[in-house]
């Protein structure tokens, strides 16, 4: 391994031992050290890599702006790679995250050959509690800043700067929109790795729709760049391929002139056919099929039972959420929930909806929360939603986060309906009552 300045932004050189070899490049703000087992393994499969502080993180100079269009660092960086001698002038991007993003920003150069990218940054979407870990604990500073999330929900003032707050579009749609201009113009092999359990699902998904060359594949890891794990995490979900290694593999074939499917042909995915993978969830299979769902799959009724209500929200108590994947039954029984259930086998891939009157004394959010329950009683967040309400009566329809599902019979699914979701989604600062009936929760078809 090398140190390199280029520019004021050092970089770590692996070099293969034959040159000259095509070349993996990491650009992070997560700091080097993390992603070296990752580049001692591409080294070995007789890759160059490199990997680079971003801008005012860890040992490179300046300041770290979150979200900034970081093409020039990019380039400046590929520029130099391609001039080595032991460079053979062709470079892959990869990164996972905020990383995903420092590559996107620089696919346009001429050197790129492909792109593997992992649970990307910005979402589609915004939670709050993603957002306040994120400018907590990641995307502020120089160094990550590990516990200050939890510091921050209990402190009664901020322990570092948040910049405006609460988040609004402002804070990610620019950044997406960038991103998703320069996928739609790449040609050339991608990789999109994703998890139905991370908020990046979404992203995942609209990114591969736009991609021309695209493989795709969602599982339901845990990555701790994306979202936190707590000791009472309820995922069941198989723990082969290791997604690292998904990616490691699928560079490899690429660089090496290979069909990006290859990389996909291995016994730990149970089916040996080539080409995209889907992991769904409940089943806990993996299928040989493209994760993006059909636009075009028809919408079914679930027939859930239970009566829709009143939601009476207290500002001094409102609706809890809890950390990525926990069990949800710990929160026990609360009379500001509408709650409607259905036992038995159900299946769905792709965005549910929940169609329902409301009638509201005042502003708040909405928010659609579908809970599996296995038969043991642990109860897991399948998917979430929010939609607008403001004072009156109207109709309101919550999109939730696609996913591909399939509860096997007695096990339950639980709809449940709050205003806000603290601190997922933020609850009104006032009194509020929004009054439900005609509740419709729509799946597309099945794909049994």
């Amino acid at each position: 391994m090398i140190d390199v300045p280029v520019g004021g932004l050092v970089a770590d050189v692996f070099l293969p031992d034959e040159a000259p070899a095509p070349a993996v490049v990491v650009r992070t703000p997560y700091g080097t050290a993390g992603l070296w087992p990752e580049a001692a393994a591409l080294m070995g499969a007789g890759l160059a890599v490199v990997t680079q502080d971003l801008r005012g993180r860890y040992r490179s100079t300046g300041e770290f702006e979150a979200g900034a269009d970081e093409l020039a660092d990019g380039h400046t960086l590929l520029d130099w790679v391609v001039a080595q001698p032991w460079s053979d002038g062709t470079t892959y991007l990869y990164g996972t995250a905020y990383e995903s993003y420092a590559a996107w920003c620089a696919v346009d150069h001429p050197s790129v050959r492909g792109v593997a990218s992992r649970q990307p940054w910005p979402p589609l979407g915004m939670a709050v509690d993603e957002e306040l870990w994120w400018r907590t604990e990641i995307g502020g500073g120089r160094h990550l800043r590990p516990g200050l999330y939890e510091l921050a929900l209990d402190a009664p003032e901020w322990p570092v700067p948040l910049g405006a707050w609460p988040p609004t579009p402002s804070s990610w749609k620019p950044q997406a929109r960038r991103v998703l201009s320069r996928v739609r113009a790449a040609k050339l092999p991608t990789l999109h790795l994703g998890s139905w359990y991370c908020g990046s699902a979404a992203t995942t998904l609209r990114q591969a729709s736009l991609a021309r060359q695209a493989t795709v594949v969602m599982g339901g890891w845990a990555s701790p760049l994306t979202h936190r794990l707590r000791p009472e995490c309820a995922i069941d979900v198989p723990v082969a391929p290791d997604p690292a290694d998904v990616a490691l593999s699928w560079l490899a074939a690429i660089a090496s002139g290979g069909e990006p499917s290859e990389a996909l042909n291995d016994d730990a995915w149970g089916t040996s056919a080539s080409g995209h993978r889907c992991l769904v969830l409940g089943a806990n299979r993996w299928e040989p099929r493209n994760p993006r769902p059909s636009t075009r799959s028809p919408l079914r009724t679930l027939p859930m039972a239970g009566e829709p209500g009143s939601i009476k929200h207290d500002p001094a108590d409102p609706y809890p959420s809890l950390a990525h994947s926990a069990d949800l039954s710990v929160i026990g029984p609360r009379a500001d929930v509408v709650r409607l259930s259905l036992t038995g086998g159900v299946a769905w891939h792709g965005v549910a909806r929940v169609r329902c009157h409301v009638e509201a004394d005042g502003n708040a959010e909405l928010v659609a929360t579908l809970v599996h329950e296995t038969a043991a009683g642990v109860r897991t967040r399948l998917s979430d939603g929010t939609a607008p309400v403001t004072p009156g009566c109207g109709v309101a329809e919550i999109r939730c986060a696609p996913v591909a599902v399939d509860l096997p019979p007695g096990h339950v699914l639980h709809l449940e309906l709050t205003v806000g979701r603290y601190p997922r989604y933020t609850p009104p600062s006032t009194p509020v009552t929004v009054t439900l009936s005609a509740v419709e929760p729509l799946v597309p078809g099945s794909r049994r």
